[in-house]
């Protein structure tokens, strides 16, 4: 709470210069330009630190945390630039997409690095890394491999390993229901489940225990294609966001000089 009331006061600080700035009958677009220039460079500094973590230039949190609530009032300065309305030229509409792009994109990343480690905790299995887990999964269809050559050696019943080549074979070889994961719903290892538990009503005992296993190496893809969707949800987000704050710094720096260029009289 301290930051969020620092934040605010320093908004509403901005707003009492602007319009003081303003009843001096000083065009005050260029005050709270300079500012929201300013504060967009500063932002750039906690990227800087990420990508050079062996600074010791303060920890890591402590520069999110500024990043955050410095982009808090980045949006107020940014609203108060443009008057709280919608832009005139295409110019300004460039800009303006760009701003609501980062701006939007950071607060659900926000909400995303704060979520997604959590639900990350609650996960059946051992959590692994976004890099490991291709690895793993391509270890986890070697040994479904095994175990169908295996039945079909031991002569067990053909509708297992049928049902593996039409039904499983790709799904442990790539991700699958990666919209159900970002929902967090069960639906598709249910179905898979249900499945495998018609057929194992019509199996021996050595196919029972084959349905068994499958079901088991089935739940751990489930886990980690869980994780994967999660995980890659975490980075996806980045892959907007840092690009558009570039591309709205470069054109912010035309729209200064454009500024500049026809407040001098320049034609």
């Amino acid at each position: 709470m301290q930051n969020v009331a620092i934040t605010a006061l320093a908004a509403a600080v901005l707003f009492w210069i602007v319009d003081a700035y303003d009843t001096s009958l000083r065009d005050a677009r260029f005050l709270d330009g300079w500012i929201l220039s300013a504060v967009m460079i500063a932002q750039l500094g906690f990227h800087v630190r990420k990508q050079f973590p062996a600074l010791t230039v303060g920890r890591a949190a402590g520069w999110l945390r500024v990043h955050v609530y410095v982009g808090y009032f980045a949006i107020a300065a940014f609203l108060l630039h443009t008057s709280f309305s919608l832009p005139e030229s295409s110019l300004e509409w460039v800009l303006w997409v760009l701003f609501m792009t980062v701006a939007v994109s950071g607060v659900i990343g926000l909400y995303l690095t704060k979520s997604i480690p959590l639900k990350l905790q609650h996960v059946p299995s051992e959590p692994i890394t976004l890099e490991r887990i291709d690895e793993a999964r391509s270890k986890l269809a070697q040994e479904v491999d095994a175990l169908m050559l295996k039945s079909v050696k031991h002569a067990t019943s053909p509708v297992v390993s049928d049902y593996y080549v039409d039904s499983l074979y790709s799904y442990f070889r790539k991700p699958r229901h990666l919209a159900a994961h970002l929902r967090g719903s069960q639906y598709p290892l249910k179905a898979i489940c249900d499945d495998l538990d018609s057929l194992e009503r019509q199996l021996s005992a050595s196919g029972k225990k084959t349905i068994q296993i499958l079901k088991s190496h089935v739940a751990e893809k489930f886990d980690l294609d869980h994780q994967y969707a999660l995980q890659g949800l975490q980075q996806v987000w980045l892959f907007v966001h840092i690009p558009a704050t570039y591309c709205l710094i470069m054109i912010s720096v035309l729209h200064t000089m454009i500024v500049y260029a026809y407040s001098s009289g320049v034609r």
